[in-house]
């Protein structure tokens, strides 16, 4: 693991000091269409910007895959069975007690760049646990099936847009920040080096984890004050993510969106709901890494350019369970700060 990784996983356990207790004062994302974003590569305008410098996230809206699905639609055909196969798999799903008495139960896997230099797809890695599972019980979860049969879609899709998000940041980072923006220890007459944003993220480890929270059957006595997850700042670069969705009981296929989920406000410094309605497909949200890779490097001489990394908490108060899938982009292992190099 390299020195700039082993920062960034430091830099995750300093979470803000302020509380994550509950307030009426509500948000929204700012919004860009799917189709903006892909076809803003040579657009002067500043699309990312004003949301990511002031609050330090933005939505996608509209997302189609490359067989033209809606994203929406894949979503829902994915998360819709996450819940039911992993109770359908039991007790080798990894399972976490959160402070408010949730049970958090989560998939991990991980995109990794191209294999070589002559490659363009990035790897995805399976989910050895349901691999194995599926194996061992070809007939026995129907949830598990479906959820496998829309897994590497949905993946492919987060994948094509975070490569655009990147893309479109790098453009309007543009002459600010220094080329190369990282180095390669595995460097090749420079040929290995990262020049900006975009080969930054594609040249890094993407972390994927589908987790399910729901209240836990115990009768422990939990303040209602508890958060689920305390306030905090993600490491790495920035982290992909679907807003949260309630899985009906009674039918494990019906979705709806899930609230609790909060913001510290730039200006007030206060915790604020983040609202997100159905048109949401995807939310980038900026990590600790912009810090030390990005803002650290500027050079901005007004400040115009300097990327906010999000404090962000989450507080459940619903019995059902709730879905949620999110991807962290890492700087590559090999990767350095020209400003190391001496």
């Amino acid at each position: 693991t390299s020195p700039l990784v082993l920062r960034l996983l430091a830099c995750a356990s300093l979470a803000s000091a302020a509380s994550s207790s509950s307030t009426t004062a509500k948000t929204t994302p700012q919004r860009i269409t799917y189709t903006s974003l892909s076809s803003a590569a040579d657009s002067s305008d500043d699309l990312l910007l004003d949301a990511l410098t002031k609050d330090g996230f933005v939505s996608i809206t509209d997302i189609r895959s490359q067989h033209g699905l809606h994203f929406r639609e894949m979503k829902h055909n994915l998360m819709s069975n996450l819940h039911a196969c992993m109770v359908d798999i039991g007790e080798d799903v990894p399972m976490q007690h959160l402070d408010d008495g949730t049970v958090r139960k989560s998939f991990a896997t991980a995109t990794l760049p191209p294999a070589d230099e002559e490659a363009t797809s990035s790897q995805q890695q399976p989910i050895h646990l349901l691999d194995e599972y599926l194996a061992r019980n070809p007939h026995k979860s129907a949830a598990c099936h479906a959820f496998q049969e829309h897994l590497s879609d949905f993946r492919s899709t987060v994948g094509d847009a975070t490569r655009l998000f990147a893309a479109r940041l790098s453009v309007e980072l543009g002459v600010a920040l220094p080329s190369p923006l990282l180095l390669s220890s595995n460097d090749n007459m420079g040929n290995n080096n990262y020049d900006d944003v975009e080969s930054v993220v594609m040249g890094g480890e993407h972390l994927e984890h589908f987790h399910s929270y729901q209240k836990g059957d115990d009768e422990k006595e939990v303040d209602d004050s508890t958060a689920t997850i305390e306030l905090h700042t993600d490491q790495g670069l920035f982290i992909a993510f679907t807003p949260g969705m309630l899985v009906d009981h009674s039918t494990d296929q019906s979705l709806e969106l899930s609230d609790g989920f909060y913001v510290q406000d730039s200006t007030t410094g206060e915790n604020v709901l983040l609202e997100f309605t159905k048109d949401d497909d995807l939310v980038f949200m900026l990590g600790d890494g912009v810090n030390q890779i990005i803002n650290n490097q500027l050079g901005d001489e007004d400040g115009k350019k300097v990327l906010r990394a999000t404090p962000h908490a989450l507080s459940l108060s619903n019995e059902q369970p709730r879905v949620w899938y999110g991807r962290m982009v890492l700087p590559a292992n090999d990767a350095y700060l020209p400003e190391a190099a001496s």
